[in-house]
């Protein structure tokens, strides 16, 4: 039997000590123009958040779970946003605005939700020069440095449980194509 949660009686039913204190974290990554996606995971945390803060949602409650024989999952849409502890945008960019996370009622949204929950919550942008130092696509860096600012300013007010840093890779070396693939073996998210 794969992965079965057999106790000592044969009972396939899990026991409360098989099942972890607490519901299993995830963490949001999104590479090149997988952003636009962690953008709109964004996006939705806040909005959910700003609902709590109207009383249609409770972001505080414990996670429910569902539990099948290989893992615990979220079951809801709302465990999966709550479930959500990093986010980290892996040398995002398009050829067009939009890559990063630039509007500020957003980000509010952020901090309001971290202060409503007792979790913390980080952000992590890595990147190359392909993205920050592309000459045809300034636009890059300057939504990257935006979304850092507000998120800064909005951290200050979260006690510490708002988050963020900022990974450069391969410094000094000439943009290319073949660095914006290598980030993903370079990546550190610890």
């Amino acid at each position: 039997m794969r992965g079965s949660l057999n106790d000592s009686t044969g009972n396939q039913e899990p026991t409360a000590s098989l099942l972890p204190p607490c519901a299993p974290k995830t963490i949001i990554l999104g590479f090149s123009k997988g952003g636009v996606v962690v953008n709109q995971l964004v996006a939705e945390l806040s909005y959910w958040a700003s609902k709590s803060a109207k009383g249609s949602v409770d972001v505080s409650r414990q996670n429910s779970a569902l539990l099948t024989p290989d893992l615990l999952v979220p079951a809801t849409a709302s465990d999966i946003l709550s479930s959500i502890s990093e986010f980290h945008y892996l040398d995002v960019g398009l050829s067009c605005p939009g890559a990063y996370t630039t509007d500020h009622a957003v980000i509010k949204g952020i901090a309001s939700y971290v202060s409503q929950t007792t979790d913390s919550l980080c952000f992590v942008l890595h990147g190359t020069p392909r993205q920050w130092s592309d000459p045809n696509r300034p636009w890059i860096l300057a939504e990257k440095n935006t979304m850092l600012r507000l998120l800064q300013d909005e951290a200050n007010k979260c006690e510490g449980r708002l988050t963020l840093s900022e990974k450069r890779y391969f410094g000094g070396r000439p943009r290319s194509l073949l660095m914006h693939f290598e980030i993903l073996e370079a990546m550190d998210i610890s």
